[in-house]
This record gives C-alpha cells, structure tokens and sequence, in this order.
C-alpha cells in the first residue's frame, strides 16, 4: 500500500466564527431536544445547506438566507432507541456527506451520504437528487455499502469511513485510524461505477475499490491525528479534516485542516481553534483564498451543534510570509 505522511504547519491556530446553531423545526424523536447534536457532515448548494448527524436517519435542511430552523429529511429507515448509550450502539453512524455530479436520472447532481462501516447497521447510506436551486428533488434512494467495506476492511483493518469527496472521475472515501489496527486511508472509487450501481441494484461492489493510499497525519498531545472529513471545492484538490480524539467522548485535543493535490500529496495541513471538533467541512474557492463552513460534534447531546466559518489561503507561503 502507498504511504504518504505530513506534519502540521507551525503557525497559529486558525480562529473559527460561529455562524449559528443547528436548531431543527422540531426534534427527531419524542423526547430529545429539537437540534441537531453530532453533525458529522455539511454540503452547501445554492442557498441551501445540508447536514447530517451520525446517531439520525435524517437529514437538516437549513436555508441561510434567513435564521428559521432547519427541516428534517428522513433518509433511512427504522427506529432509534431513546436512551443515549442504547442510541451509542444502534446508530446508522452516517459520517459522510459530499455532493456528486450529474449523473443519468439526476442532472443536476445529488447528495450521497455513506455510514461508516464501523459497525453493524452502519453500512447503509443514501442518494437523493438535487433541484437545479439546489433543493432536494424525489425520494431519497437507500444504498448497501457492505460489499465495498468488506473490500476495504482487507486493506485498511477496522473501517471507519469518515468522509468522501468526488475529485475528477473518483470518489476518495477518508478512513479515520483511530482504534484498533485501523489506520489512516483514501480509498478510491470510479464515479462511473457508483453512477452504474445507483441505476441498478444500489450495491456497492467490491471490484468498484480501485486505489488505496494509508497517510500519517501526525500527533497532538501524543494522541494520533485522524481523517473526519473532506470536500472537494474544485478538480485539482480535496479539502479535509482531522482531529485528535482521546479514548471517550469529549476528550478532545484538536482538530486541523488540510489539503491534498490529485496524485495524493498533502499541500496544507494547519491546526484549527482546539475548542472545537470538527466533523464535517463544505468548501469554495475564490481567488485562491478557501472559504470554510464547519460543522461540530462537541459530545453533549443536550448542545447544539455549531456552524461555523473560517477562511484560508489554498498557497501556504501567503501565511508563512506573514
């Protein structure tokens, strides 16, 4: 397998502004509160943008030209118990959001949304259309990824797909290696035959696993900085995520933001404000200059998540410089 490694940059943390909370028009469930509190995901489009949690079945829906509360999507079905430890264990754990582009059926692109695989149950995900405003379009369509994990699990160990992000003509999933002998990993996946899988039998296939890569991310108080998300604001590079988790929920000892090229090599990797653990990214680029939105999960599920924003030159030596 190719090994790629990097070091966070020396430079100061990058400071976030909070732009709201995700508040909902009404709870998931009867008896939990009415936000969302461990997004794990976020893709912008238009004036739209949508966010996942990894203990739901749905997905928020959240127009930021306005402040309303976001609006509640079922993309899964079933039932989640109430109890939080009991929800811990059952939940589908959809940690990866990101936006494909047009395919036959859905010209105008769609989202795809993927559990993590770390678990049972947790090899479901979802694909829905996109309007041409961005909104969403239909019903959402149900995707197996068991097969395709499997694969992956013969590569990568224990499998804990944090992200995924479509670059050219591939789909890269982010492997988060923070437990067990799982370890940091890019899978790549043919758009084409994701495309020819969601018109037929909606299986992610084995053979579909084309590259696999295995990173080393560096460290932050000792403990081993992991994938948690990645987006791609244009064809020649993918934005991601990555955070120091301690051993139980809450022990948080930073997270960081990177970039990396199409053959694989990271160009940026820089620490983000350690008060917060992102979970999911949306990238754009203007003027070589990254805008960000972040969504967190600070492991209280009485807290809303944060969006949050943030902006970075894609050149490092602008900030080096300084």
């Amino acid at each position: 397998m190719d090994r790629r490694s990097a070091e966070p940059e020396d430079l100061p943390p990058l400071a976030l502004r909070r732009v709201r909370d995700l508040d909902l028009a009404e709870s998931t469930q009867e008896g939990r509160a009415a936000h969302l509190s461990a997004a794990s995901g976020i893709v912008r489009r238009g004036s739209f943008a949508y966010v996942i949690g990894d203990d739901e079945l749905f997905l928020a829906a959240f127009d930021l030209t306005g402040s309303e509360p976001g609006t509640l999507h079922r993309v899964l079905e079933g039932e989640l118990p109430g109890d939080e430890a009991e929800r811990k264990v059952a939940k589908p754990d959809l940690e990866a959001l990101t936006a494909l582009p047009p395919l036959e059926g859905a010209p105008h692109g769609g989202l795809l949304g993927l559990g993590s695989g770390s678990g049972d149950r947790r090899d479901r995900g979802f694909f829905w259309a996109l309007e041409p405003d961005g909104a969403l379009h239909g019903d959402p369509l149900t995707i197996e990824l068991a097969p395709l994990y499997e694969r992956l699990r013969d590569e990568v160990g224990e499998v804990n797909v944090e992200g995924a992000a479509v670059l050219g003509d591939r789909l890269w999933l982010f492997n988060r290696g923070n437990e067990g002998n799982s370890r940091n990993a890019v899978a790549e996946v043919e758009v084409s035959d994701l495309a020819s899988s969601l018109r037929g039998d909606r299986d992610l296939d084995a053979d579909e696993l084309a590259v696999v890569r295995e990173y080393e991310l560096g460290e932050v108080d000792g403990v081993k900085l992991c994938f948690s998300d990645a987006t791609a604001p244009f064809e020649d590079v993918i934005v991601f995520t990555a955070s120091a988790e301690g051993g139980r929920d809450g022990d948080i000892h930073g997270s960081l933001i990177g970039t990396v090229n199409r053959a694989g090599e990271i160009q940026r990797l820089r620490s983000i404000d350690p008060r917060w653990k992102v979970e999911g990214v949306h990238a754009s680029v203007d003027a070589g200059v990254v805008d960000l939105v972040f969504v967190c999960d600070q492991d209280d599920p009485d807290v809303p998540s944060p969006l949050l924003s943030a902006t970075m030159p894609l050149d490092p030596r602008f900030e080096h410089d300084s």
